[in-house]
């Protein structure tokens, strides 16, 4: 081999070598984040140490600070996965074509699925409220608020919805939404999450402007009440 052939060659196995650490570093992340919320969801927050959490994924207790500062660190990173979750189900729903507050609808009724799906690690993040989770929480809303604002002002423009503000409505919506959900689900209060979810939609459409005829063609209370009757 030439030095010009050995000096060709060793960026490439570098490179190569840097991609397979990355990816053993992003298998073992991702093996810490699935163990603890095993770990957490099973015997919650308070019930769930770091010792747990290494063991569960089979790792020494020194590789978990190589990516954490601690199991509070842990739950702030599945907490924005799930706050991730939801804006990529608002986007998804509002895709396509369709009137700004149909696209709208569709978002929401797609967070409240994500809601569903991940209500038992709610209740783990609430059971570890504290200032960080607190900031991760509201970075998280701020994230949701831009989409949905752009929504609400697309709704202006077509004609279906009227505001003052659309990033304030978008702020207002989702603190309504913030606790009712999770509420109905883990308590079936006010109503059922489906009942609830649809009374929520034909109050938001209202709050948004939409005309009385509007909201009955979208027709959330209806869907919510089959879904009540699981109808579907």
């Amino acid at each position: 081999m030439t030095d010009r052939q050995s000096v060709s060659r060793r960026p490439g196995r570098a490179a190569a070598g840097g991609r397979g650490r990355g990816a053993r570093r992003d298998d073992r992340r991702r093996a810490l984040l699935e163990a603890a919320r095993g770990r957490f969801l099973a015997l919650g927050y308070e019930g769930t140490s770091v010792a747990a959490i290494v063991r569960e994924a089979g790792v020494a207790q020194g590789t978990f600070y190589l990516y954490f500062r601690s199991k509070e660190h842990v739950l702030l990173h599945l907490r924005a996965e799930v706050l991730a979750s939801y804006l990529a189900a608002l986007r998804s729903g509002a895709a396509g074509s369709g009137r700004a507050d149909e696209r709208l609808l569709r978002g929401l009724e797609r967070i409240g699925d994500e809601v569903r799906r991940h209500h038992a690690l709610l209740r783990v993040f609430r059971q570890a409220a504290g200032r960080e989770t607190e900031r991760v929480r509201l970075e998280g809303r701020a994230a949701l608020a831009a989409p949905l604002a752009a929504l609400i002002a697309a709704g202006e423009a077509d004609g279906s919805l009227r505001v003052d503000d659309p990033t304030m409505a978008a702020h207002l919506l989702l603190a309504l939404l913030d606790d009712l959900i999770y509420e109905a689900l883990e308590y079936e209060r006010p109503a059922a999450a489906g009942e609830t979810l649809a009374h929520a939609g034909r109050f938001m459409l209202r709050a948004l402007g939409a005309s009385e005829a509007r909201v009955e063609a979208l027709r959330p209370l209806r869907r919510g009440r089959r879904e009540a009757r699981g109808e579907g």
